[in-house]
Order: structure tokens, then C-alpha cells, then sequence
């Protein structure tokens, strides 16, 4: 989910394709069936997984990450002033290269709307670079002053534009230690000309920073493994209209306490707000409607939160999936997403969250994606990758009410990945979560949620109520993806 806005569980997720029909053995109404066309078989934690570093045989990107001539050709500018680049020799650390470049700004500058890059130059970003397959970038940095600014790597050129993938990665240190940042990430598009690795330094201030070993490689990443079409269990929705679901699968959270977002609704266990319809589906309502909670708090809102918790886990190395019809509309705030079974043990963030499919209805074409997880020592601490990252904010070319779509998540101990209508969005893995500072807790299993929430953060007056989110069988895929 959004950085500003915390929450315990969240979620959300992304992408879009012509929904195909597959066909489903359900054993039994209302429960998870348990699929038997001899699935082939397979291990849910024990994919294979390419190496964790880059194929030593995969061609170096970068000219001279290390300033290893006296022409690297690298560059740098800064609205406050020069910044000093300069080759430093004798260099030591975790690495083996023995020079660096010294990159330095003594003005302070102020105020907003300043900027200071380094630009590292590429080898042929325009055929280096191609969509779809998987890049990883990294560079060795230290802060000599110590003095915790930030310090990132993307790729674009002086402009920030000319960008094959959007993905950045960014560091702030207060010790004079080296610390690599490192992103891997599926390029979108080919490189151009001028596509550079591309420096982020501290728009105000002085700084003095080392850098070395800057790389971009194609990468050999866990990617999900392809497994039977038939899924191992299927949660479903049949049953009588009007009537819950099924009980030996869904909880009912209830209560008006704001839900760690300053929510509008109280979630209530009615029909009203829940309920099967008839059709194989179930319909999530929220209602403009004034009700005082068990907790003893009105709110003018009512909705529904369920939970698969102690029922339906979905367990590491899974892919999970549902159909959903998104309700839009200003305030609207739709959610399908997962919480690690140990959160009452754990806490959260800590265990994990994995938002697969998130509304944000004053932009109604809009679905997003979202992972949180607790920094590393500090297990209270949420450093999510929220929809500001590559894939993890996209637009579906209609509204999401206008049809269903299919989004799904595929987890392990190796990676996360996103999809919406089976098109991947937003991958994230756990060499990269790790390296900056973040725990991995998507090698446990997680249960599922669903809920429709009123959000503060825009004004739900101009939407009209009632607003539904229709939610198919949730059907789960153990060792990979049916596709």
C-alpha cells in the first residue's frame, strides 16, 4: 500500500488479458476442494533456483564502474553548485576493484527543486537492454562525512527520462563503511543512447561520497516454476443467495476502530455487508449507513473484512488467485490480499503482507500491488515496496468495476510476483529485500483476506453508495503457476 498510510495487512495488485475459462472441480459447497487429476509432483519450498549471483558469463554493461582508467567518463552536475569527480586509487573493501570515484559537493544549497546526479556511461543501452528479460544492477558505496544523505541508482539520462525499467534502488549511511545497493528488475523496454546508470545525490547540503563496482548484467533470477492447470485447492462460493460463506473457511473481523489507516467504516458480519450471491460468487458491500460497533465507536460506514485465518492457508512456493469485479468510486478502497499465519506470534509487519489487488477508487482504472515487511532488527518497523514501485501501480484501460480480472500472487523463499489477468507486474526478490535492509518472510505460508474499506484520503461524500466488490473462487496452485 501507499508509504503514508500504515495499516496491519493491507493490500492490492496489478495487470490485463481476455479472461479464459478453466474448468474447476469443486468437491463441495462452500469448501476448499482438494483437486485430483494427478497432479504431477512437486515441492512448495524447494523450487530450483538459479544462482544468486550474476552468470559469470553475461557481458558487462557498464564502460568503467570503478574508474579503473583516468577517462572513466563518468559525469555530474548539481543546481547547487559543482560536483567534484575524482579517481581515488588504493581503494579496499568487500570487493576487488582498488579505485573508486570521488564524488563531491562542498555548496549547501537550499530550497526546493534542487538536484545533484552522477551518470555512469553504458555499453549500447540501445540492444543491451531488452523487454522482458531480467537485469541486475549494483554499486559499492560510502559515505566519508557520514552524514546519512541519500544516494541511488536507476537508469535514465540527464533528463531522467529514456529509462528501460523504472526500477531505483537508494541508500543513506551514518558510518564511513561500504554498503552495496543492488535492484534487480525486468526491463520494459530497450535502452537509447544516451540511457546512462544514472547517480542520485543529495539535492541540498555537502556531500563526499565513494563509489565502485558499478554493474548492470543480464541476471539468471528464481523466477516461478511452471506447474499442472488444475490447482490443488479451490475456495468457493456456492451456495443459497443472500446466505455467509462458508464457515470452516472465512472469519468475520468486526469493529469501527479505524484499522491502522483512520478507516471510515465499521466492519460488520451481515448479510448486508457480506454475503453469497447465488451465483457462485461472493459480494462485499459497503453502505453509506451510521452504526455504533461493539467497540462502542459510530461511524457513518459499514463494510466487511473476512480472513482465512486458522482455516485456508496458502502455503510458500503457491500461486493464489481470484476473480474480481472492483468497486470504484471516491474513498472506495477494495482490497484482496494475504497476512503471514504467524502474525499473532510475529506481529506485524514482520510476518509479511502481500497485497494483491488494491482500489483506490478516485482512479478508477487503476489497480495496485504492494509487499510489506519489517526492517531488519527492528520487527515493528514496515519498509514496504508500495505502488511507487516498477509494475506495481497499473492501469488497466477501463474501470474496475467494468468487468472482472483475475489477480494473482506467487510467493516463495526467492521471489514475489505479481500478476493481473496472468501478466506479471510487480516482481520482487529477496537478494534485493534483503541488501537494503528488510527482512523476507515470504518462505512462510500466509491466509487470505478480503474486504472493501471507506478511506479518509479522499472525500467518500461524492460517491455514490452502495459499493460492491464481487469476488470468484479463489483458486490456489501449489509449486508455481498453472501458465
Amino acid at each position: 500500500m501507499r508509504a503514508h498510510i500504515t495499516r496491519r495487512g493491507t493490500r492490492r495488485t496489478v495487470t490485463v488479458v481476455a479472461l479464459a475459462a478453466v474448468t474447476l472441480s469443486v468437491a463441495a459447497v462452500g469448501a476448499i476442494a482438494t483437486v485430483q487429476p494427478t497432479p504431477k509432483p512437486y515441492s512448495a519450498r524447494a523450487i530450483t533456483v538459479t544462482s544468486a549471483a550474476p552468470d559469470a558469463a553475461s557481458a558487462e554493461g557498464v564502460v568503467d564502474g570503478s574508474g579503473t582508467t583516468s577517462a572513466p567518463g563518468w559525469t555530474a552536475a548539481s543546481s547547487a553548485g559543482p560536483v567534484t569527480l575524482r579517481r581515488v586509487t588504493g581503494v579496499s573493501g568487500p570487493f576487488t576493484a582498488k579505485t573508486a570515484m570521488g564524488l563531491t559537493r562542498t555548496a549547501a544549497g537550499s530550497g526546493s527543486g534542487g538536484w545533484a546526479l552522477a551518470q555512469v556511461p553504458l555499453r549500447n543501452p540501445q540492444t543491451f537492454f531488452a523487454a522482458g528479460k531480467v537485469y541486475r544492477m549494483e554499486a559499492w558505496v560510502r559515505d566519508t562525512k557520514m552524514s546519512g544523505g541519500s544516494i541511488g541508482m536507476l537508469l535514465a539520462n540527464n533528463n531522467y527520462g529514456h529509462r528501460p525499467s523504472e526500477a531505483a534502488v537508494y541508500g543513506k549511511y551514518t558510518d564511513a563503511g561500504w554498503h552495496m545497493i543492488t535492484r534487480t528488475f525486468v526491463a520494459t523496454s530497450a535502452g537509447w543512447s544516451d540511457t546512462t546508470v544514472y547517480l542520485s545525490l543529495p539535492a541540498t547540503g555537502a556531500f563526499a561520497f565513494e563509489v565502485t563496482g558499478v554493474s548492470v548484467k543480464e541476471y539468471a533470477a528464481a523466477l516461478p516454476a511452471k506447474t499442472d492447470t488444475l490447482p490443488e485447492k479451490v475456495v468457493s462460493f456456492t451456495g443459497k443467495a443472500g446466505t455467509v460463506p462458508a464457515a470452516a473457511q472465512w472469519n468475520f473481523e468486526t469493529g469501527g476502530n479505524g484499522w491502522g489507516n483512520e478507516e471510515l467504516q465499521t466492519y460488520t458480519s451481515g448479510t448486508g455487508n457480506a454475503s453469497l450471491t447465488g451465483a457462485g460468487k461472493l459480494a462485499i458491500t459497503a453502505r453509506r449507513q451510521t452504526l455504533r460497533g461493539a467497540d462502542g465507536i459510530t461511524r457513518d460506514y459499514t463494510s466487511a473484512r473476512l480472513t482465512t485465518e486458522g482455516k485456508v492457508t496458502v502455503e510458500a512456493g503457491s500461486y493464489v488467485e481470484a476473480e474480481i469485479t472492483a468497486p470504484v468510486g471516491a474513498g472506495v478502497w477494495p482490497a484482496f490480499w494475504t497476512v503471514g499465519v504467524n502474525t499473532r506470534t510475529q506481529g506485524w509487519p514482520a510476518a509479511g503482507e502481500l497485497d494483491i489487488m488494491e482500489g483506490w477508487g478516485a482512479t478508477p482504472a487503476v489497480a495496485h500491488s504492494a509487499m510489506h515487511m519489517a526492517k531488519a532488527g527492528a520487527p515493528k518497523t514496515d519498509l514496504p515496496y508500495g505502488w511507487g514501485e516498477p509494475g506495481a501501480t497499473t492501469n488497466v484501460g477501463e474501470s474496475l468495476d467494468a468487468r472482472p480480472h483475475r489477480y494473482g500472487v506467487y510467493f516463495d523463499r526467492n521471489v514475489v510476483r505479481f500478476y493481473i489477468d496472468r501478466k506479471p507486474t510487480l516482481t520482487v526478490w529477496a537478494g534485493d529485500a534483503i541488501s537494503a535492509g528488510r527482512t523476507w518472510p515470504f518462505g512462510g505460508d500466509q491466509f487470505l483476506v478480503l474486504n472493501v474499506a471507506v478511506s479518509n484520503g479522499a472525500n467518500p461524500v461524492t460517491a455514490t453508495f452502495p459499493k460492491t466488490m464481487t469476488v470468484g473462487d479463489i483458486t490456489i496452485h501449489e509449486g508455481g503457476t498453472p501458465f
